[in-house]
């Protein structure tokens, strides 16, 4: 780990905007996890990526942390600190975060439970995420992949530090039910990416 990621790792033991509060996930999450990654509402426009278990959910918070030990940041747990609408502080909102994909770049990530829409959380959350992976390891790009049909999400990533580096499809029929490179999606990146990263991003679907 670089020495600005292990430094990192102290920092981040809370994330702090505005509104929000964000710590690095754990198993403790579990429940309130599964209950957002569970949600087919969360998953309008993707509903084969709903978890269908809490162990599904237990696996992809070890995974951020596996991220976060190695590399200095993962996703983190979304928590309200002012009221915001309806909600209290302290409600758990969702996760946002990097995670690092199988080679050198970050893939940033948020999802909201739907009672959090459409209060401008997802953008806070989103950038302080963005800054963190950043100074994590300032020198791996940050990526940022989103359906084509998700316009909500695409207008976040629009108003971040981001660019959008290719947009499309294979146009091959899907392997599986996992498989969305058939889907017609958007790359965004904090800067330009090398041939064989961007090709790397795109496969992931």
């Amino acid at each position: 780990m670089s020495d600005a990621a292990a430094r990192l790792v102290a920092m981040i033991d809370e994330l702090r905007t505005d509104r929000l509060l964000l710590t690095p996930l754990t198993l403790d999450h579990v429940d309130d996890y599964f209950r957002v990654y569970g949600d087919p509402r969360t998953w309008e426009h993707l509903p084969t990526g709903r978890h269908a278990s809490r162990g599904e959910s237990a696996r992809a918070i070890e995974r951020s942390m596996e991220s976060r030990r190695v590399h200095g940041f993962g996703h983190c747990a979304v928590v309200l600190r002012e009221p915001v609408g309806d909600l209290a502080p302290g409600a758990f909102l969702g996760s946002a975060g990097a995670a690092m994909l199988p080679f050198d770049a970050w893939n940033l990530g948020y999802r909201l439970a739907p009672e959090a829409w459409g209060h401008g959380l997802a953008g806070e959350a989103a950038q302080i995420s963005l800054g963190a992976a950043r100074e994590a390891r300032p020198e791996i790009p940050v990526t940022a992949r989103v359906l084509a049909n998700n316009l909500a999400s695409i207008r976040v990533l629009e108003r971040l530090d981001l660019q959008l580096v290719w947009q499309g499809a294979s146009g091959a029929a899907p392997a599986g039910p996992d498989d969305t490179t058939h889907l017609e999606r958007l790359v965004f990146s904090d800067r330009p990416l090398d041939d064989e990263t961007l090709e790397a991003v795109i496969a992931l679907g």
